[in-house]
């Protein structure tokens, strides 16, 4: 693969894509940067094809953007294509390797193994090996992966507060701590159903994330949730053994190793409840 020719589709919309697009700006690789948020895809938004076509790139690598018909496009204008990612879709499986069935690393490892970027050299390109490694595999499976890494309390404060100052330029300093307020609110009003913690939120504030560290601060411990973001139309399950029967039964997406589940209600889709949620989960008890 000859970086001249090579180009990277990424949108740099958490702490992981932010560093693999820091990266690939290091090493002098073409970078697309997407502004969609989470849910991104190539089928949405500009045309890549024609901007790839245009600019003759020869290979195209995609970090988690899932869209079959532009993928299907960039195939026939391109040599070749790289699909870096780590999530179950509906209908599709990026979470396993295709052909030994294994799960995959998260796509900051995936990117590092790809363009064989050892300690040596990331060090030589600013970056510290030790908190690269933290944010791939926090990718993978939160806080908790660290720990099962290895990584003691102080070791992940550090990788924490890492994963803070790269996501820092996605926040709004003027309502930022509002929305630490809210989330701790819905987090006091959380009612407990079977092992599970029900947290609603009616305010678009990225509540699961923020849940994510008040477990952290509080719990210390992988912790069930079913998590209701209202105005963002969201619905999670977070740290369960459900999450495949749940993409199973109504597809959206899963993450975090397969312990978690997400969809989105979306015009012309299937409108999934709290209450659908906790039927299906009711199943497999």
């Amino acid at each position: 693969m000859k970086i001249a020719s090579t180009v990277l589709i990424i949108p740099p919309n958490d702490a992981e894509a932010i560093l693999i697009s820091q990266i690939a700006d290091k090493i002098g690789l073409h970078t697309i940067k997407s502004r969609q948020t989470h849910g991104a895809s190539l089928d949405k938004g500009r045309d890549f094809a024609k901007e790839i076509r245009h600019k003759k790139y020869k290979t195209v690598i995609v970090v988690e953007m899932p869209g079959l018909k532009m993928e299907a496009r960039l195939k026939k204008i391109t040599s070749e294509l790289i699909i870096i990612d780590h999530h179950h879709y509906t209908g599709l499986d990026r979470a396993h390797d295709a052909k030994t069935g294994k799960m995959l690393g998260s796509s900051l490892e995936q990117f590092i193994q790809l363009f064989k970027l050892s300690d040596t050299k990331l060090i030589k390109l600013g970056f510290d090996p030790f908190l690269v490694r933290g944010i791939a595999i926090m990718d993978r499976g939160y806080v908790w992966a660290l720990f099962d890494e290895g990584y003691i309390k102080s070791e992940v404060k550090k990788v924490l507060t890492y994963h803070d100052d790269l996501i820092a330029p996605l926040k709004n300093k003027s309502t930022e701590l509002n929305k630490q307020k809210s989330a701790h609110r819905s987090w006091e009003r959380r009612i407990k159903w079977n092992n599970f913690f029900i947290v609603k939120s009616g305010a678009d504030l990225q509540l699961r994330p923020r849940l994510s560290r008040i477990v952290v601060d509080e719990i210390g411990k992988p912790t069930p949730l079913i998590i209701i973001e209202k105005a963002r139309h969201l619905i999670y399950v977070q740290e369960s053994d459900h999450a495949l029967h749940l993409l199973e039964k109504f597809g959206g997406f899963t993450f975090g190793l397969d312990r978690n589940w997400g969809y989105r209600n979306e015009k012309g889709k299937k409108t999934v409840s709290l209450k659908d949620v906790k039927k299906a989960i009711e199943e497999v008890l």
